[in-house]
């Protein structure tokens, strides 16, 4: 002990009574080959100590600061009711499809107290202590029942619910696969309210159960934050299995929204010292990386304030970090914007697609009104070709109008004889009457009778 100071003993001596099983990890975790000297492993446990005081402290702290004066309580639950997917972002909604509902995944080890964190939040936001039961809890042993579908709990109830909670099964301490394939699936593909969650260590008949019980027809969300649960009793216990499971779940990639690991909630703590939940929360926030004082959050089953303030606060934690990590992709018009003169180029499509839309509007009506009345003088013609006479009506349209002359007819002879002489001049009314119905005018009038067939060709090259 040449180098070491009084000062430096006592800080091991205390941290080995706070930490029992630190003296015994730390000669492996700062040892000489990993380059680690005393001094450092000294600040090491006086920022561990002092952490520990902080946490220590703030219980009180919280407890005489809320008092009988709940209006900083009141304050945090009305911020969490008036929440609307999107309201805690720093973004621009419009340049995002914000989800309706914000979905908050639940999950942890079988028996940490997870349908009971869904209660105590509903009695929370509800401002009802004695409110009913939502979510079945278990009760005795772990191995006795537990979630095995998931659950949807809308937040607050009702049609103007904004944020949704999901209650799954307990992590398998069997198999750790298991817990990554199904944390995959929930990420990558989303769940649903009654999904079952199946083990491949469940016996065949359970899974039979589970399989037909289980609801497929209810909407698929996509998870936007997660509430990772454990039993601060099991952690005072130093099972190696239990940290070992907790380590590996909550450190999956999947489970992390770029930078931002899942809020940590510890349970049980009702069970535990004042001393010994501070002491879980710093060993808590040493086994999974993420800051005790900030992203732990410490809620006992009891109903004070200090306990509800800390579940306003935990869903607050969430929301946030929801609104931060949208999932959804930006809209198409993204890059336009972002981009210096985003907003002038937007204009300049627009007034551009509008000038063309007319263009093409006046182009295909000037078409049909150039080439429209050829295109019907076109048809006539081609169907007079095809049927070999033509049209009175097209005749008149195309020729011009001559003087009409009239004559007495008096007999078939001298309109035969009129014919190669010279033009021939009749009565045209007579004509067409005749031609049209020449039955009907040989009953009527017997006299005078005319060669049909000269006075169609006469009227054709008149």
């Amino acid at each position: 002990m040449g180098g070491d100071t009084l000062k430096d003993v006592f800080v091991e001596e205390e941290a080995s009574s706070l930490y029992p099983d630190f003296s015994r990890s730390s000669s492996c975790c700062f040892s000489d080959d990993l380059g680690v000297c005393e001094e450092n492993l000294a600040a090491y446990l006086r920022k561990r100590e002092k952490t520990y005081q902080e946490i220590l402290q703030s219980h009180d702290l919280l407890r005489e600061r809320l008092g009988k004066n709940n209006r900083k309580l009141k304050l945090a639950r009305r911020q969490i009711l008036s929440y609307t997917p999107g309201s805690f972002a720093d973004v621009n909604l419009s340049d995002y499809h914000v989800p309706k509902t914000t979905s908050i995944l639940i999950i942890g080890p079988k028996g940490a107290g997870k349908s009971s964190l869904v209660n105590r939040i509903t009695r929370v936001i509800q401002d009802d202590q004695f409110a009913p039961a939502r979510a079945q809890e278990s009760y005795g042993m772990p191995s006795n029942g537990g979630t095995f579908f998931v659950q949807e709990y809308m937040i607050p109830r009702g049609g103007s619910a904004s944020f949704c909670l999901f209650d799954t099964r307990g992590l398998s301490q069997i198999s750790s696969s298991d817990n990554t394939n199904m944390i995959e699936q929930w990420i990558t593909k989303g769940l649903h309210h009654g999904e079952p969650v199946i083990w491949t260590s469940d016996d065949s008949d359970l899974k039979d159960r589970l399989i037909r019980d289980g609801c497929t027809g209810c909407e698929i969300r996509k998870v936007d934050s997660i509430i990772f649960v454990v039993n601060a009793v099991k952690m005072m216990e130093s099972e190696s299995s239990y940290t070992h499971m907790i380590s590996s779940a909550f450190n999956c990639p999947l489970l992390s929204f770029k930078d931002d690991k899942p809020a940590v909630v510890i349970t049980h703590g009702d069970l535990l010292s004042r001393e010994e939940r501070a002491r879980v929360q710093v060993l808590v926030g040493e086994l999974l990386g993420i800051p005790p004082d900030k992203q732990i959050f410490d809620i006992p089953d009891s109903r004070d304030a200090a306990t509800a303030l800390a579940i306003c606060s935990l869903l607050r934690h969430c929301l946030e970090h929801a609104d931060k990590n949208f999932r959804c992709f930006p809209k198409r018009n993204f890059t336009i914007s972002k981009v210096e003169g985003g907003g002038k180029n937007k204009t300049r499509m627009t007034m551009f697609s509008i000038a063309l839309t007319l263009f093409l509007a006046l182009a295909i009506f000037w078409f049909n009104h150039e080439h429209g009345g050829q295109n019907v003088a076109h048809e006539a013609r081609r169907h007079e070709l095809h049927v070999g006479i033509q049209s009175p009506r097209l005749y008149n349209l195309t020729h011009e109008v001559q003087p009409k002359h009239t004559i007495s007819v008096q007999n078939s002879e001298s309109e035969s004889e009129a014919v190669p002489n010279g033009e021939p001049s009749i009565d045209w009314r007579t004509a067409r009457r005749l031609w049209f119905d020449e039955g009907k005018v040989a009953e009527v009038e017997a006299e005078p009778t005319f060669d049909w067939r000269t006075t169609r060709r006469l009227w054709y090259v008149e």
